[in-house]
Order: structure tokens, then sequence, then C-alpha cells
């Protein structure tokens, strides 16, 4: 392995700060090895302040994670880091995804100018976020609330922007990767919102034939953590959900049994499903199954469907969205 393995990465304050992360940890365990990081835009990067829903089927296919697949499976790279609940549920032929290093907390966070949690926002308030998981778990706790979408970096979210709005809402690991904790007036449980699949795990794709990359990764790699993950995102499969379906999951290991627990809720915040299993750890595609069939029994998958069809018909999130 001495020789030098070009990284791809996301250039965001936060993608760096990752990949340093991970590079950091491959050298720790194979000092011979040498990096070098090649930034890479993705269709989310080259449009920074164009809606979720305005992407059309780009969303299917990933808007933070495509062009560093590309530039794995086109040789421009040996490896690409990225926040594993990114990665295509669905990967493209001769493509590895591995989860490396524990994963991160795993809750969304509220950062609100009125310095307080959500319990304690005003009648009507307006929270900013893009996704249709954080839109629908919320309204369903507190159906007077009010959602614009918002994207960019996460640093200008939780300064600037929380002026502009009640409050933003974003996933907890990013905030704590970038030491802005400071900033955050509320770590909401997941009996309120239930995080999306992988969230707070990083991970790295490869080819499958490149054994060096793949050593490299699986040296670092945390067994729980692949686990975990990978459970959350073969539910996501199972219930034909993407990046972006309501679809709340979480996975966790504990004395040699894994349990999922899941939350799916209509854009409007009244139908719910919600679900548990648990298993064997050493047969997680068991646990899966049977939480999807308890889901979709109780109209889960119709909730993703229909989901889908709205954000790809450019429909407003919630009714009452100023």
């Amino acid at each position: 392995m001495n020789k030098t393995y070009r990284v791809g990465s996301r250039g965001s304050a936060l993608a760096m700060h990752q990949t340093r992360q991970i590079i950091q940890a491959m050298e720790a365990r194979n000092p011979q090895a040498r990096f070098e990081v090649v930034e890479i835009a993705t269709t989310g990067d080259q449009f920074p302040d164009t809606p979720i829903s305005q992407m059309g089927d780009v969303v299917d296919r990933g808007i933070f994670n495509t062009a560093l697949v590309q530039a794995v499976l086109a040789g421009r790279v040996d490896m690409a880091t990225c926040s594993f609940k990114d990665v295509e549920s669905d990967l493209p032929k001769g493509l590895e995804a591995t989860t490396v290093l524990p994963r991160e907390d795993v809750r969304d966070v509220l950062a609100s100018r009125h310095r307080t949690g959500l319990a304690g926002l005003p009648q009507g308030a307006v929270l900013a976020t893009s996704s249709p998981r954080r839109v629908s778990q919320l309204l369903a706790y507190r159906p007077d609330l009010k959602f614009q979408p918002l994207r960019g970096n996460i640093t200008t979210r939780v300064t600037r922007d929380v002026e502009r709005f009640d409050g933003v809402v974003l996933a907890a690991a990013g905030v704590a990767r970038l030491s802005l904790q400071q900033n955050v007036t509320e770590w909401i449980s997941e009996d309120i919102l239930l995080p999306a699949a992988a969230q707070g795990a990083l991970g790295c794709e490869y080819l499958a034939d490149n054994l060096d990359a793949a050593k490299l990764v699986a040296s670092i790699t945390h067994p729980e953590t692949e686990l975990c993950a990978k459970a959350e995102k073969s539910f996501l499969v199972d219930m034909s959900g993407g990046c972006y379906a309501p679809i709340g999951i979480w996975a966790q290991a504990l004395a040699g049994r894994l349990s999922m627990r899941c939350r799916i809720v209509s854009l409007d915040g009244r139908r719910k499903v919600e679900e548990r299993a648990e298993g064997s750890v050493s047969d997680p595609a068991q646990v899966v199954r049977e939480l999807a069939a308890k889901a979709r029994a109780k109209g889960g998958a119709e909730i993703v469907r229909e989901t889908r069809e709205a954000i790809l018909d450019n429909r407003p999130m919630a009714p009452g969205k100023k």
C-alpha cells in the first residue's frame, strides 16, 4: 500500500472535515499510505439555492452523492467519502459502500432565535428545513407549525439563517463535527423525530475490485455502525423509499440483539405508521423484513408513494406553508 490514494470529497466545510477525519484514521492504521483529496462538485453543491422539491427525479438519484459515485466508477478517485445517509440504497454494479468510524449522534437538533425548544416556539412558528421526514414528523407533533425549504452550509444555517426564521432543524452529527453545539436550543428526542436512515454515519465508496482501497476502508470500519446503518438502508429499499422519503428509522444493536424502530408520516402530519421489530444481530435481514411487513400492513408504503409523487410534482411539503 505504499502509494498515494486519491480520495473524492464534496467541497463543503463539513465534507472536508469528515474527509480529513477519515484520512487521519486510515493514516493511523496504515502509516505507509499517502492520500490526496480531490474536490468534487455534486448536483446539490452546484444548485445550492434550489429547493429539493424543485429538483424533479434527480432527487431519486441522490443530489449529494451521484457525482462522487461517477468519479469512483470512472477511476478518477480511488475512493469517495460521504455521509452514509446520502449513499444510494441500490448501488451501481461494481461499487461497494462501507461505513467507517463510530456513528455520531443520530438525532436532529433545533436552533432557534427564541432560544427555546420545540414546545416553547410561538403559535404558527416557521421552521426551516428541506426534509419531508422532518416536516411530516414535526407536523404530527405540532400541527400549527409552518415550514420553509432551506439548504446551504451548516454554519450559515445555525447562525445567520436562524434570524430569518423561528428555527432551523438539522442533523446533530454535522453540528457536533463542526463544534457548533452552542447554537443548539434543543436536541430533539427520537420520540418526536426519528432520524433518517444511516444519519450520523460516515462512509466510503470504492470499486469492489480495488482490493487496496477495500483494505484501507476495512481497517477503520466500525462493526456496530456498519450493521445498524445498513439495516436502516435495507429498510428503505424494502419500503421503496429514497433519501427524501418521509421515513424515520433507527436500528440499535445490544447484547446480540438488533432492535429497529420506524415512523412513517404523511406530509400533512395526519397519518402515522409506527412499528418496531427485534431479532438476532446475525440475521438483520429478517428483522428488516418483519419491520417492513408491519409498516406496509398499516399503509406505510402508500404514504411513501404519495410523498414521492408530491415531491416530483413540486407540491408544497406542508399545508399552510408561508
